[in-house]
């Protein structure tokens, strides 16, 4: 393995390691295994749902970002979400994106490249949209301490208002397609370097992917969809909360998943480990002042739980679809 990787192996071990000392700290085993049992299993089981329900939700808006490139079926985009979603969470270096778009260009006879940028700009959706929730729950948020309740509702429309402009920036950038693309065109001939040009194809199938978007209720459903993933993925975390009766609001709610959803964008050991759990006891302390073995008890609930059921129905998914196996993903994965 080149020194390279093994570099970013180590960093991104290591940082799981700290994450998973500073979430466990001063924790007894025995306080946190019955603060573990405590939770029901309807509780347990709601969560998964919602957990589960934002992927298949974020699976059929990932269709609107492939249009124009025919008609693609929602089994091969729950599957290939899926199988994705279960590569993350077992092989380093976040190879699931790079897997999912292997296999849905695979089964739908499409170039990864192509179905890269559509990933590419549905991730630039999902900050958007996570942003977007962080600046609505910090405007209504209430106080978490003396003299804060102020600076916090400002920071939230200050984010609000940075999340506008990044919306009209994209749709701009959808406007001006032809323009921006004659000036990198332009740009790449003066540089005369074969990285010029490579980035400027990066800008390319960038602005292919934001092209999908044009007309006004085709933005408007990818954006009802990308604020409905959060909307429930958000739900997950508030029904488990409710099972270890944490009564966090939905405003403190959201905090606690926008504090865990930037967390985990933190290189870490696969399936998020360590970087979930110390940011989620981070986040319940921070908004709620959650007791830390509750707070660690409830992260390792609800982490293990949606890894667990996220791997079976990817590994489901994996089983029916035929033409893709588990060695030619790991195969894949030592060409990344």
């Amino acid at each position: 393995m080149p020194r390279r990787a093994l570099a970013s192996l180590f960093l991104s071990f290591s940082i799981s390691a700290i994450c998973l000392w500073y979430a466990f700290r001063g924790v007894d085993p025995t306080a946190l295994w019955v603060g573990i049992t405590r939770v029901g299993l309807p509780w347990v089981f709601a969560s998964v749902v919602a957990a589960l329900l934002s992927l298949v939700v974020r699976a059929l808006r990932w269709r609107f970002l492939l249009a124009g490139r025919g008609a693609v079926g929602s089994w091969s985009l729950v599957s290939a979400t899926f199988i994705g979603i279960m590569a993350n969470n077992l092989l380093p270096a976040r190879l699931g994106e790079v897997v999912r778009a292997w296999v849905l260009a695979r089964r739908e006879q499409m170039s990864v490249p192509t179905v890269l940028a559509s990933i590419l700009v549905e991730r630039l959706l999902d900050v958007i949209a996570a942003l977007a929730l962080l600046g609505l729950a910090l405007a209504v948020s209430p106080k978490l301490g003396d003299g804060t309740a102020h600076m916090l509702k400002q920071a939230g429309l200050a984010v609000l208002l940075a999340v506008a402009a990044g919306v009209s920036a994209l749709l701009l950038a959808v406007r001006l397609r032809e323009r921006l693309l004659r000036a990198g065109e332009r740009w790449a001939a003066r540089v005369g370097r074969s990285w010029a040009s490579r980035s400027l194809e990066l800008v390319r199938r960038f602005l292919e992917g934001l092209c999908a978007l044009r007309g006004g209720l085709r933005v408007a459903a990818v954006a009802s969809l990308s604020l409905l993933i959060w909307v429930v993925a958000i739900a997950a975390f508030y029904v488990m909360a409710q099972g270890f009766h944490l009564d966090l609001t939905p405003a403190q709610t959201t905090l606690v998943f926008v504090i865990v959803l930037f967390g985990v964008a933190v290189p870490s050991a696969p399936g998020f480990v360590g970087t979930f759990h110390g940011f989620c006891v981070a986040g319940l302390a921070m908004v709620a002042g959650t007791e830390p073995t509750q707070a660690a008890a409830y992260a390792t609930v609800l982490h293990g739980s949606h890894w667990l059921a996220m791997n079976l129905v990817g590994l489901g998914c994996l089983a029916a679809d035929r033409s893709v196996t588990w060695s030619s993903m790991t195969s894949l994965a030592r060409q990344g």
